[in-house]
Protein backbone atom coordinates (compact mmCIF):
# COMPACT_ATOMS: atom_id res chain seq x y z
CA UNK A 1 0.00 0.00 0.00
CA UNK A 2 1.50 3.64 -1.01
CA UNK A 3 1.26 6.27 1.39
CA UNK A 4 -1.84 8.16 0.75
CA UNK A 5 -1.92 11.66 0.38
CA UNK A 6 -5.45 13.87 -0.94
CA UNK A 7 -5.76 17.56 0.54
CA UNK A 8 -7.56 19.90 -2.26
CA UNK A 9 -7.17 23.18 -2.12
CA UNK A 10 -10.84 24.09 -0.55
CA UNK A 11 -9.79 22.07 2.41
CA UNK A 12 -6.68 24.37 2.95
CA UNK A 13 -8.60 27.23 2.94
CA UNK A 14 -11.36 25.62 5.13
CA UNK A 15 -8.84 24.93 7.90
CA UNK A 16 -8.59 28.64 7.69
CA UNK A 17 -12.19 29.82 8.46
CA UNK A 18 -12.94 26.97 10.83
CA UNK A 19 -10.01 28.81 13.06
CA UNK A 20 -11.30 32.00 12.10
CA UNK A 21 -15.30 30.87 13.05
CA UNK A 22 -14.14 29.06 16.29
CA UNK A 23 -14.47 32.63 18.19
CA UNK A 24 -18.44 33.10 18.01
CA UNK A 25 -18.88 29.26 18.46
CA UNK A 26 -20.49 27.60 21.78
CA UNK A 27 -19.87 24.02 20.62
CA UNK A 28 -18.73 21.70 17.67
CA UNK A 29 -20.60 18.95 16.04
CA UNK A 30 -18.04 16.33 15.13
CA UNK A 31 -19.41 13.90 12.60
CA UNK A 32 -17.99 10.57 12.23
CA UNK A 33 -18.81 7.28 10.55
CA UNK A 34 -20.12 4.60 12.98
CA UNK A 35 -18.53 1.93 11.07
CA UNK A 36 -14.82 3.62 11.29
CA UNK A 37 -15.08 6.20 14.03
CA UNK A 38 -11.50 6.80 14.54
CA UNK A 39 -10.11 6.24 11.19
CA UNK A 40 -12.87 9.02 10.37
CA UNK A 41 -12.04 11.42 13.09
CA UNK A 42 -9.65 14.19 12.02
CA UNK A 43 -6.32 14.49 14.41
CA UNK A 44 -5.79 17.89 12.69
CA UNK A 45 -9.59 19.49 13.45
CA UNK A 46 -9.08 18.43 16.82
CA UNK A 47 -5.92 20.23 17.05
CA UNK A 48 -7.67 23.28 15.85
CA UNK A 49 -10.84 23.17 18.06
CA UNK A 50 -8.95 22.41 21.23
CA UNK A 51 -10.85 22.68 24.32
CA UNK A 52 -14.11 23.57 22.84
CA UNK A 53 -17.30 21.94 23.91
CA UNK A 54 -17.94 19.17 21.40
CA UNK A 55 -20.80 16.32 21.04
CA UNK A 56 -19.29 13.33 18.87
CA UNK A 57 -22.00 12.17 16.21
CA UNK A 58 -21.47 8.48 15.18
CA UNK A 59 -23.69 8.64 12.10
CA UNK A 60 -24.70 6.21 9.29
CA UNK A 61 -25.05 4.02 12.66
CA UNK A 62 -28.21 1.81 10.43
CA UNK A 63 -24.37 0.22 8.77
CA UNK A 64 -23.02 -0.16 11.65
CA UNK A 65 -22.43 -3.38 13.95
CA UNK A 66 -24.88 -1.99 16.45
CA UNK A 67 -23.36 -3.83 19.40
CA UNK A 68 -19.25 -2.44 18.17
CA UNK A 69 -21.29 0.59 17.91
CA UNK A 70 -22.12 0.70 21.97
CA UNK A 71 -19.07 -0.06 22.95
CA UNK A 72 -17.60 3.07 20.98
CA UNK A 73 -20.05 5.29 22.74
CA UNK A 74 -19.26 4.00 25.86
CA UNK A 75 -15.78 4.34 25.07
CA UNK A 76 -16.04 8.04 24.21
CA UNK A 77 -17.98 8.55 27.58
CA UNK A 78 -14.95 7.26 29.62
CA UNK A 79 -13.00 10.13 27.85
CA UNK A 80 -15.34 12.67 29.52
CA UNK A 81 -17.13 13.14 25.78
CA UNK A 82 -20.94 12.92 25.56
CA UNK A 83 -21.43 10.79 21.82
CA UNK A 84 -24.43 9.07 20.36
CA UNK A 85 -25.01 7.12 16.79
CA UNK A 86 -27.28 8.77 14.47
CA UNK A 87 -28.81 8.15 11.41
CA UNK A 88 -29.17 11.38 9.87
CA UNK A 89 -31.30 10.50 6.66
CA UNK A 90 -34.22 8.88 9.03
CA UNK A 91 -33.73 9.75 12.77
CA UNK A 92 -35.87 12.76 13.61
CA UNK A 93 -32.79 14.86 15.38
CA UNK A 94 -33.49 18.55 16.15
CA UNK A 95 -35.35 17.91 19.44
CA UNK A 96 -32.14 15.16 20.79
CA UNK A 97 -29.55 17.38 19.03
CA UNK A 98 -31.03 20.22 21.05
CA UNK A 99 -31.34 18.52 24.19
CA UNK A 100 -27.70 17.09 23.99
CA UNK A 101 -26.19 20.75 23.32
CA UNK A 102 -28.11 22.06 26.43
CA UNK A 103 -26.52 19.21 28.63
CA UNK A 104 -22.97 20.06 27.22
CA UNK A 105 -23.15 24.02 27.78
CA UNK A 106 -25.05 23.08 30.86
CA UNK A 107 -22.54 25.30 32.94
CA UNK A 108 -22.17 28.10 30.53
CA UNK A 109 -25.62 28.47 30.38
CA UNK A 110 -25.97 28.47 34.01
CA UNK A 111 -23.24 31.53 33.88
CA UNK A 112 -25.15 33.62 31.70
CA UNK A 113 -28.38 33.15 33.83
CA UNK A 114 -26.57 34.34 37.26
CA UNK A 115 -25.11 37.65 35.25
CA UNK A 116 -28.98 38.14 34.27
CA UNK A 117 -28.57 37.41 30.64
CA UNK A 118 -31.05 36.30 28.56
CA UNK A 119 -31.21 33.38 26.64
CA UNK A 120 -29.22 33.51 22.91
CA UNK A 121 -29.29 30.60 20.03
CA UNK A 122 -26.77 28.54 20.39
CA UNK A 123 -24.19 28.87 17.59
CA UNK A 124 -23.05 25.12 16.74
CA UNK A 125 -20.08 24.12 13.81
CA UNK A 126 -20.88 21.39 12.10
CA UNK A 127 -17.32 19.09 11.04
CA UNK A 128 -15.99 16.05 10.04
CA UNK A 129 -13.98 14.41 6.74
CA UNK A 130 -15.98 14.15 3.19
CA UNK A 131 -18.49 11.61 3.20
CA UNK A 132 -19.75 11.10 6.84
CA UNK A 133 -23.29 12.67 6.52
CA UNK A 134 -22.40 16.22 7.66
CA UNK A 135 -25.19 17.92 4.89
CA UNK A 136 -27.45 15.11 5.51
CA UNK A 137 -27.46 16.14 9.29
CA UNK A 138 -27.65 19.81 8.84
CA UNK A 139 -30.60 19.29 6.58
CA UNK A 140 -32.22 16.93 9.33
CA UNK A 141 -31.65 19.38 11.95
CA UNK A 142 -32.73 22.43 10.17
CA UNK A 143 -35.47 20.49 8.63
CA UNK A 144 -34.47 22.07 5.01
CA UNK A 145 -32.33 21.10 1.84
CA UNK A 146 -29.98 23.53 1.66
CA UNK A 147 -26.92 22.06 2.20
CA UNK A 148 -25.96 19.99 -0.90
CA UNK A 149 -25.74 16.46 -0.42
CA UNK A 150 -24.11 13.41 -2.34
CA UNK A 151 -22.71 10.22 -1.61
CA UNK A 152 -19.47 11.14 -2.83
CA UNK A 153 -16.76 12.70 -1.07
CA UNK A 154 -15.80 16.64 -1.29
CA UNK A 155 -19.20 17.64 -2.45
CA UNK A 156 -19.87 20.72 -0.25
CA UNK A 157 -17.03 23.09 -1.11
CA UNK A 158 -18.30 26.30 0.86
CA UNK A 159 -19.25 27.38 4.44
CA UNK A 160 -22.49 28.08 4.75
CA UNK A 161 -25.20 28.87 7.70
CA UNK A 162 -28.58 27.72 8.25
CA UNK A 163 -30.54 28.60 11.36
CA UNK A 164 -31.99 24.87 12.89
CA UNK A 165 -35.08 26.01 14.73
CA UNK A 166 -35.43 29.12 16.70
CA UNK A 167 -32.56 28.29 19.10
CA UNK A 168 -29.58 26.84 17.66
CA UNK A 169 -27.61 28.11 14.25
CA UNK A 170 -25.38 25.90 12.72
CA UNK A 171 -22.27 26.46 10.51
CA UNK A 172 -21.20 24.07 7.79
CA UNK A 173 -17.82 23.60 6.61
CA UNK A 174 -16.56 21.30 3.56
CA UNK A 175 -15.13 17.95 4.78
CA UNK A 176 -11.42 18.01 5.71
CA UNK A 177 -8.99 15.30 5.37
CA UNK A 178 -5.72 15.51 6.74
CA UNK A 179 -2.71 16.56 4.68
CA UNK A 180 -1.53 12.49 4.69
CA UNK A 181 -1.92 9.25 5.80
CA UNK A 182 1.18 7.81 8.47
CA UNK A 183 -0.79 5.00 9.41
CA UNK A 184 -1.85 2.85 5.95
CA UNK A 185 -4.32 0.93 7.58
CA UNK A 186 -6.46 4.19 8.55
CA UNK A 187 -6.37 5.20 4.81
CA UNK A 188 -7.15 1.94 3.85
CA UNK A 189 -10.35 1.83 5.53
CA UNK A 190 -11.34 5.41 4.31
CA UNK A 191 -11.00 4.39 0.41
CA UNK A 192 -13.00 0.96 2.02
CA UNK A 193 -16.07 3.17 2.50
CA UNK A 194 -16.02 5.68 0.32
CA UNK A 195 -14.43 8.54 2.20
CA UNK A 196 -11.75 9.52 -0.29
CA UNK A 197 -12.14 9.15 -4.03
CA UNK A 198 -11.49 5.81 -5.56
CA UNK A 199 -8.75 6.88 -7.76
CA UNK A 200 -6.35 7.86 -4.82
CA UNK A 201 -5.93 4.06 -3.96
CA UNK A 202 -5.87 1.02 -6.43
CA UNK A 203 -9.35 -0.52 -6.36
CA UNK A 204 -7.90 -3.82 -6.11
CA UNK A 205 -5.83 -3.69 -3.11
CA UNK A 206 -9.32 -1.75 -1.74
CA UNK A 207 -11.57 -4.70 -2.63
CA UNK A 208 -8.98 -7.36 -1.18
CA UNK A 209 -8.61 -5.67 2.12
CA UNK A 210 -12.12 -5.56 2.54
CA UNK A 211 -12.38 -9.22 1.75
CA UNK A 212 -10.32 -9.98 3.98
CA UNK A 213 -11.67 -8.29 6.76
CA UNK A 214 -14.88 -9.93 6.49
CA UNK A 215 -13.60 -13.71 5.85
CA UNK A 216 -11.84 -12.90 9.29
CA UNK A 217 -14.78 -10.83 10.97
CA UNK A 218 -18.22 -11.42 9.26
CA UNK A 219 -17.95 -14.55 7.42
CA UNK A 220 -21.67 -15.66 7.49
CA UNK A 221 -22.48 -12.25 5.80
CA UNK A 222 -20.24 -12.90 2.85
CA UNK A 223 -21.44 -16.56 2.33
CA UNK A 224 -25.44 -15.63 2.61
CA UNK A 225 -24.81 -12.15 0.24
CA UNK A 226 -23.05 -14.59 -2.52
CA UNK A 227 -24.06 -17.91 -1.78
CA UNK A 228 -20.29 -18.93 -1.37
CA UNK A 229 -18.99 -21.72 0.85
CA UNK A 230 -15.22 -19.87 2.18
CA UNK A 231 -14.25 -23.46 3.44
CA UNK A 232 -13.52 -24.32 -0.43
CA UNK A 233 -11.58 -21.11 -1.62
CA UNK A 234 -8.46 -20.76 -0.31
CA UNK A 235 -7.83 -17.33 -1.13
CA UNK A 236 -8.96 -13.74 -1.16
CA UNK A 237 -8.39 -13.58 -5.19
CA UNK A 238 -10.24 -17.62 -5.03
CA UNK A 239 -13.56 -15.76 -3.18
CA UNK A 240 -13.32 -12.08 -5.44
CA UNK A 241 -13.74 -15.33 -8.49
CA UNK A 242 -16.16 -16.89 -7.23
CA UNK A 243 -18.65 -13.89 -6.82
CA UNK A 244 -17.70 -13.10 -9.73
CA UNK A 245 -18.90 -16.03 -11.55
CA UNK A 246 -22.01 -16.30 -9.91
CA UNK A 247 -22.95 -12.65 -10.41
CA UNK A 248 -21.98 -13.02 -14.04
CA UNK A 249 -19.29 -10.49 -13.78
CA UNK A 250 -17.20 -11.97 -17.12
CA UNK A 251 -15.60 -10.98 -20.27
CA UNK A 252 -15.44 -12.71 -23.46
CA UNK A 253 -13.96 -16.64 -23.48
CA UNK A 254 -15.41 -16.82 -19.19
CA UNK A 255 -13.13 -15.02 -18.18
CA UNK A 256 -13.61 -13.03 -14.43
CA UNK A 257 -13.78 -9.00 -15.27
CA UNK A 258 -12.35 -8.04 -11.91
CA UNK A 259 -13.10 -4.44 -12.21
CA UNK A 260 -17.12 -5.32 -12.11
CA UNK A 261 -16.52 -7.34 -9.47
CA UNK A 262 -14.54 -4.81 -7.67
CA UNK A 263 -17.06 -2.26 -7.70
CA UNK A 264 -19.78 -4.45 -7.09
CA UNK A 265 -18.36 -5.63 -3.84
CA UNK A 266 -17.57 -1.80 -2.57
CA UNK A 267 -21.37 -1.00 -3.45
CA UNK A 268 -22.58 -4.18 -1.49
CA UNK A 269 -20.39 -3.23 1.40
CA UNK A 270 -20.55 0.65 1.71
CA UNK A 271 -24.53 0.21 1.15
CA UNK A 272 -25.16 -2.34 3.62
CA UNK A 273 -26.44 -4.87 1.43
CA UNK A 274 -23.57 -7.43 3.07
CA UNK A 275 -25.34 -6.40 6.90
CA UNK A 276 -24.74 -4.19 9.44
CA UNK A 277 -20.89 -4.49 10.45
CA UNK A 278 -17.78 -2.57 11.98
CA UNK A 279 -14.27 -2.12 10.44
CA UNK A 280 -12.72 -0.93 13.89
CA UNK A 281 -13.06 -2.74 17.28
CA UNK A 282 -11.97 -1.65 20.54
CA UNK A 283 -9.82 -4.31 21.34
CA UNK A 284 -8.29 -4.08 18.01
CA UNK A 285 -7.48 -0.31 18.07
CA UNK A 286 -7.17 1.02 22.06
Amino acid sequence: MKQIQWFPGHMAKARRQIEEKLKVIDIVYEIVDARIPLSSSNPMLNEIIKNKPKLILLNKDDLADPKITNQWIEYYQNKGFIAISINSLTDNLEKTIYQKTKEILSESILKDELKGLTSRPFNAMVLGIPNVGKSQFINNIAKKNKAKTGNLPGITKMQSFLNAGDNLRVYDNPGVLWPKFEDEVTGMKLALLGSIKDSILPIDDVALYGIEYLKTNYPTSLEKRYNIDLKTLVTNIEILDEIGKRRGCLISGGEIDYERVFNLFLNDLRNGLLGRMSFERLDSNV
